[in-house]
């Protein structure tokens, strides 16, 4: 839906947050049958193996939703706009090139389940959610920066043809063409066919990920869990913060270069990653499992 360099990192956030969404299922909440039942001794911290526990079936999810729906749309935009969709670096986008690509799509949203899911189970709590935060950072940073820093110019651009032709706002009266340029790309072929994409690939996702997260509050008897309302909120504001920190990234690096990126991991670590940060306040609010001390 966003390109073939973006929709990879995609492919396996949507994935992982499948497996994120069903985290208390793949926890060995509860059982299709009722209470848990332990299948031998678990080391400190890891969910219990759980005979029938929930956990084939959601891979099955996660993967029919990749073969079905996210997969499908992706390679659609690829073959309708080849030139967009690799940000104007290719003139066509032939076939087996978009089967190699529909191959690692949906790979990539099998490896996106499968590891979440095992550091859900190791009480890794915040490392599965990162695999959904890190991927959507670096599929942010393509649509924005790019190769080199022509990333968002070249999203706003059918072909090669629009890309040379692309306004480069020096003063403020250069606005009014800029500000052409995406009515443009927003009011045309192309951006009908992304919303339309984008619009049954994230619908389907939220669905499954919104119901797998109420059914799984209700088999950990989460007595104050969000509902979806929050829920959804929680999301677009964790999307939000990323596609500024996405922003401010390319910033840096088109300023000071990309050495200077270096710079950002400390504090990503401690503003993000560190217990306490940003990650455990989202695990948090949205209710899923504690993670191992």
């Amino acid at each position: 839906m966003l390109g073939i360099c973006a929709d990879l990192p995609w492919a396996y956030a949507s994935g992982a947050g499948i497996a994120l969404a069903a985290a208390h299922q793949l926890r060995g909440a509860r059982t299709r049958g009722g209470a848990p039942e332990p299948d031998g001794d678990a080391p400190p911290g890891r969910a219990p193996r759980v005979k029938g526990a929930a956990g084939g079936r959601h891979f099955a999810l996660a993967v029919l939703y990749g073969a079905l729906v996210f997969v499908p749309t992706s390679v659609y935009v690829a073959h309708a706009y080849p030139q967009w969709a690799s940000l104007q670096y290719r003139t066509t986008l032939p076939g087996p090139l978009l089967l190699r690509v529909a191959a690692a799509e949906l790979a990539l949203v099998a490896a996106g389940f499968l590891l979440a899911r095992w550091s859900l189970v190791a009480g890794r709590i915040r490392w599965a959610l990162l695999q959904v935060m890190l991927p959507a950072l670096a599929m942010t940073a393509v649509l924005v920066y790019g190769r080199d820093g022509s990333g968002w110019r070249r999203v706003l651009s059918h072909d090669r043809r629009d890309y040379a032709l692309f306004p480069q706002p020096r003063r403020v009266d250069d606005l009014s063409a800029l500000g052409a340029q995406v009515g443009r790309t927003l009011f045309s072929g192309l951006g009908l066919t992304l919303l339309v994409t984008g619009a049954v690939a994230l619908g389907a996702l939220g669905l499954i990920m919104g119901v797998l997260h109420q059914f799984g509050l209700t088999d950990a008897g989460v007595p104050d869990g969000p509902g979806l309302l929050r829920a959804g909120l929680i999301g677009g504001v964790a999307s939000a913060g990323i596609g500024v920190l996405a922003v401010l990234a390319a910033l840096l690096a088109g300023g000071l270069g990309r050495l200077s990126l270096l710079a950002l991991v400390p504090v990503l670590w401690l503003a993000v990653v560190a217990r306490g940060g940003f990650a455990t306040l989202v695990i948090r609010d949205l209710g899923l499992p504690p993670e191992r001390d």
